[in-house]
């Protein structure tokens, strides 16, 4: 998927290299589609970035995050994913609305229940077993 707001190519390019890609052309709906695995500290902080950047909009928005492709990643973003729910809910407005995740990995769902268990979402989260079809909501 491509931000088909983007207008610079080079970052049109870079983007695709991302572990994590953000299609806001049905902004206020966003998505993000993640694959393979966090090479770096950069492709994480390029995700990162690219969520504070919906900020930016002054907008109420949704996420989904679709994380079918996601291979393993490293225990130590879920630390880093902790203190970015705290800093978005101490220094950004709550426009986040609400986010949904599908994944049919056990890895990325033990992920997420560490996650939420170290700090709650900023909004409530729907996540969906893709392999079974089950979902399960986090509230905020």
């Amino acid at each position: 998927m491509q931000n088909l707001s983007l207008a610079n190519e080079d970052e049109l390019i870079s983007q695709k290299k991302s572990w994590a890609l953000y299609d806001t052309s049905s902004f206020p709906d966003v998505k993000i589609k993640m694959s393979g695995k966090v090479e770096n500290q950069k492709d994480f902080d390029n995700f990162i970035n690219g969520w504070r950047n919906l900020y930016q909009r002054n907008e109420k928005f949704t996420l989904t995050f679709d994380t079918e492709e996601v291979g393993m990643v490293s225990m130590k973003y879920a630390f880093q994913m902790r203190s970015f729910i705290r800093e978005l809910k101490s220094n950004y407005p709550r426009l986040l609305q609400k986010s949904y995740i599908s994944t049919k990995s056990k890895w990325v769902r033990f992920l997420l229940k560490v996650i939420f268990f170290m700090e709650k979402p900023v909004a409530d989260v729907v996540i969906t077993n893709d392999s079974d079809g089950s979902s399960i909501t986090v509230r905020s």
